[in-house]
């Protein structure tokens, strides 16, 4: 008799050397799957947020702009000028921004940078920076005032 039946005809209990081998060797190709996808996950959520925090500053600038007597766009967008057009101003998912997490007309990841033709300013761009702020996640406005190709 070999030891499988021997361990079946015992009511031995337990897994092979080889059962267990197998088990983990699995376990670790699942692993090897999923960490990245997940890791992936994280980026493109931040890429959203500073998405989705461009939108809200963009329809803030727009609002600020119909509000105008010369429908003419804001010199800077930041907080204090469309403080009542920007309900909730958008947070930097990437830790920076001003000393309440908030993005900023800055260069860094997660902020944005807000570009005027002129004073009047009659069109403007506006770009969220990526996460290591070499380009945009995001433009709209003036495709000519894209500073960064």
């Amino acid at each position: 008799m070999n030891d499988h039946q021997e361990r079946g005809a015992t009511g031995g209990q337990g897994f092979t050397l080889i059962e267990l081998l197998i088990v983990i060797i699995i376990i670790g190709i699942l692993a090897a799957i999923a960490i990245p996808m997940f890791l992936n996950q994280r980026d493109k959520a931040k890429v959203s947020n500073t998405k989705e925090g461009v939108h809200s500053i963009q329809i803030g600038v727009q609002s600020y702009a119909t509000d105008q007597p010369a429908d003419t766009y804001a010199q800077d967008a930041d907080m204090a000028t469309l403080a009542d057009y920007v309900d909730n101003w958008p947070k930097n998912a990437y830790g920076n921004g001003d000393a309440a997490g908030y993005m900023t007309d800055a260069d860094a990841p997660g902020d944005y940078n807000y570009i005027v033709d002129a004073d009047p300013a009659t069109s403007y761009g506006l770009g969220g920076y990526n996460k290591d702020a070499d380009a945009y996640v995001l433009w709209v406005g003036d495709p000519d005032l894209n500073d960064i190709p």
